[in-house]
This record gives C-alpha cells, structure tokens and sequence, in this order.
C-alpha cells in the first residue's frame, strides 16, 4: 500500500496575527485527509451509521516543522500506521510545495470505535478491519 494523497491550497481565513496558519486549522487539514483516506479504501459516513458505529480522535500528537503561509499549496501524505482491537492510529506527513518540498507538519492519530447507540467503545467490525488493513503501512 502506498501513502494517500490529499492536497491543500492556504486560504487568507486560515492565518493567525503572525500571517502564518494558525496552529489550530492544522487538525482541520487532518481531517480532511483522514475523510479521503476512508473514502479512498469505499468507506463512507452512511456506511459507519449503517453499522451504528463511528471513528472518534482520542488523541493527537502534532509536530509543527515548518510555517505555512498565504497561497502556498501542502501535500498530506497520510496512512493507517496501527490497528488494534477497537482502536487504529493515522500517520500523516505534510510538505509545502510551495517552500521546495519543506517539511510542513506531521502528525500520529488515534481513533477509537465507538458505538453509536451506547457510546462504548466496540471492537473494529471485520469490513472495517480489512480496508484499515488495505491502508496499512508496515
């Protein structure tokens, strides 16, 4: 499996007071990544309601390598770097292209599957297990 591929453009509403991308629209670009990532592997937001469970962020570890500014266009490699029982973790690695390939951010999330009716944590259904496998980098 390769790493996915999510690109993004800065927009002027995504700078803090210093001109730079504030620290917090970081977790919005994850996320972006993350929802094309799943959609990527055919798994969609219906299907985790169809089997009454979701994929909530229990932690997040962010390392800021580098500003990001106005205009300048990041690439976020992302991949599933750990499936456990009712948890799996994303590694996401970002470069501005704009800055020559500049390491941008990276980042190491985790997920627990919880189910929607009692708001538990669950064990990771056998689909969803196998397209987390397909996405699995070793």
């Amino acid at each position: 499996m390769r790493k996915h591929e999510t690109r993004l453009k800065v927009r002027s509403y995504e700078l803090d007071f210093f001109q730079h991308v504030n620290n917090a629209v970081y977790l919005n670009y994850i996320e972006q990544a993350r929802v094309e990532l799943l959609q990527s592997a055919g798994f969609s937001l219906e299907e985790f309601f169809a089997q009454k469970i979701l994929p909530v962020v229990v932690n997040v570890n962010i390392n800021y390598r580098r500003p990001s500014r106005l205009n300048d266009e990041l690439v976020i490699f992302t991949h599933v770097s750990r499936i456990g029982t009712s948890s799996f973790a994303m590694r996401h690695e970002a470069y501005n292209l704009t800055s020559g390939n500049a390491p941008s951010f990276d980042a190491d999330v985790t997920h627990a599957v919880i189910d929607i009716e009692t708001g538990k944590s669950t064990p990771i259904p056998d689909r969803l297990r196998q397209q987390l496998a397909s996405l699995h980098l070793k």
